[in-house]
């Protein structure tokens, strides 16, 4: 049986923690309806409610998240409330629960997202291509008209003709693979999270953290069989939007394979943290990124190129 295991845990609850990470967390959320174009702010909104249940434990969390909940829906409605804590708090406080039982980040990571992926499974499946109604719009948006005329003001015709021509490419793609956009986007939630709470516990408690955690990920052979399985059903006409969709999933998965290899030389470097920072940095802002990430990740299943940055092992005396 599992023995649950807390961060300096109190023993009681305290009111004003708890009104703290409920309103820490409501702003977060609240970011989303003031600036829409910020909406990354409003995924790191269980942030405050797992640091919480890291200190707190679990009784006082659950307060927290209960009146972030009630402010939500005093806010903004009952849906709204309904949708902060199916699809934020409780990926988050999964996470942070794995934790706190001893079963590591990585366990956590991957509890959150099979949460995520069955909400989002379940939802497609009511709303269907409802679901992608507003990111089609806002695209949509961008290749209209009057917005690309706004732009020709003060852009060169040639910058918003590549803009105009890019919204198309990607408005056709989604209205394919909005289905796999939507598990991507739950991966991406809580892959943020979940570097959120180990950059916490690396700065305050790195004894809760089983080694690299992140930088160690390797998936299994299963992942690069079901990429082939995706490319081979975009071959068969009747099920190619499905192929695609598979194949989009399949190859965000590679490259979050490919970022942890690159993670796991980063931490190696003999510099400051900010030099191993502005590494990854650098890596992520290549607009290849996605695509030597995936490569990198793919081949990664078969040759293992973490081996090559550990000291070569020493025979016993």
């Amino acid at each position: 049986m599992a023995v649950e295991a807390r961060v300096g845990e109190r023993p009681e609850p305290r009111a004003g923690g708890i009104v703290g990470a409920a309103l820490a967390a409501v702003v977060l959320f609240s970011v989303v309806y003031v600036a829409p174009v910020l909406w990354i702010v409003a995924t790191v909104a269980p942030f405050p409610l797992a640091i919480h249940r890291l200190s707190r434990g679990f009784a006082s969390a659950l307060l927290a998240t209960l009146l972030a909940a009630s402010l939500v829906a005093w806010l903004f409605g009952p849906l709204q409330a309904a949708k902060f804590l199916l699809v934020l708090v409780l990926p988050g406080l999964l996470i942070v629960e794995a934790v706190v039982r001893g079963r590591g980040l990585r366990r956590g990571a991957a509890w959150a997202f099979l949460a995520l992926a069955a909400e989002t499974t379940a939802a497609l499946f009511v709303l269907g291509p409802r679901m992608a109604t507003g990111i089609l719009a806002h695209l949509d948006e961008v290749r209209s008209p009057q917005f690309l005329a706004e732009l020709s003001t003060t852009w060169p015709q040639e910058s918003v003709d590549e803009i105009a021509e890019r919204a198309t490419a990607l408005y056709n793609a989604m209205e394919v693979v909005y289905p796999g956009a939507f598990f991507v986007l739950a991966a991406m939630m809580v892959l943020v999270n979940a570097a959120l709470v180990r950059a916490y516990l690396a700065r305050r408690d790195p004894g809760w953290l089983d080694g690299g955690e992140f930088e160690g990920l390797r998936f299994s052979l299963a992942l690069p069989a079901l990429f082939v399985l995706g490319g081979a059903l975009v071959a068969f006409v009747p099920l190619r939007a499905v192929g695609y969709n598979v194949v989009l999933v399949t190859a965000f998965f590679f490259a979050v394979q490919g970022l942890a290899v690159v993670a796991y030389y980063a931490h190696r470097l003999a510099g400051p943290l900010f030099l191993r920072v502005g590494l990854l940095g650098l890596v992520l802002l290549n607009p290849w990124a996605p695509h030597i990430l995936a490569l990198l990740g793919l081949f990664d299943t078969w040759a293992d190129f973490r081996r090559w940055a550990d000291p070569p092992a020493t025979d016993a005396q």
